[in-house]
């Protein structure tokens, strides 16, 4: 019988993969055959997210960042109406509405800032109202603290005899609902006291940035 020959290479194999497994206590996996297909590869497990967060390019520090800013509400503004005497003709009446963020944190306006005609009695006074796309479509502002969004506002007014003319002395703005609201700070209209605001329909501009051509329509 012949006795078995191993040639040099296969020992030295032998004895590198025996010093291995000595030095770590367990298996050496073989090398792979080449052209044989991979196994436990990496690029078949789903690669797990960055952070965890989902979506949106969070800083980690808590603070709502770009579109993520919350929207402004009624109490989160002051606002002044201011009479433009130089928009108005006959019984076209034209304010401006400057919405100041009056927080320590940003927020957003979007859209429009309804605009009610309240009496004496604090009672809303039921007025026709529209929203216009005016002086263009609303521009999604972020409002950081102390600073501005305008709007314009048109109205007609009326005979007070007139049964369908509200008659009331301030105004309310509200971003949440179509009424009522908090009390919006009047500069330059009629004395309150005497009632002498009156409204047959009102228009109420878009929001916008700036405050550049929201009363020139």
């Amino acid at each position: 019988m012949r006795s078995a020959v191993l040639t040099v290479p296969a020992i030295a194999a032998a004895v590198l993969l025996s010093s291995a497994a000595c030095a770590t206590g367990r298996p050496v996996a073989a090398t792979p055959v080449a052209g044989a297909p991979a196994t436990g590869s990496s690029a078949s497990q789903p690669t797990a997210p960055a952070s965890g967060k989902a979506g949106g390019a969070g800083t980690g520090t808590g603070k709502r960042t770009g579109t993520t800013v919350a929207a402004c509400r009624t109490g989160d503004v002051n606002v002044v109406v201011t009479f433009q005497p130089d928009r108005t003709s006959g019984t076209t009446h034209m304010a401006m509405v400057t919405l100041t963020n009056k927080t320590k944190t940003a927020c957003a306006v979007d859209g429009w800032a309804s605009i009610s005609l309240v009496d004496a009695a604090d009672e809303v006074v039921p007025v026709k109202t529209t929203r216009v796309d005016q002086p263009g479509a609303p521009v999604r502002t972020t409002l950081k603290p102390g600073t501005s969004a305008f709007a314009g506002i048109k109205w007609t007014a009326c005979d007070k005899a007139d049964a369908s003319c509200g008659v009331g002395n301030t105004l309310r703005f509200n971003l949440q609902a179509s009424t009522d609201g908090d009390v919006a700070e009047l500069e330059g209209f009629p004395n309150p006291a005497a009632s002498d605001i009156t409204m047959k329909k009102l228009q109420l501009g878009s929001l916008q940035p700036s405050h550049q051509g929201v009363v020139a329509w």
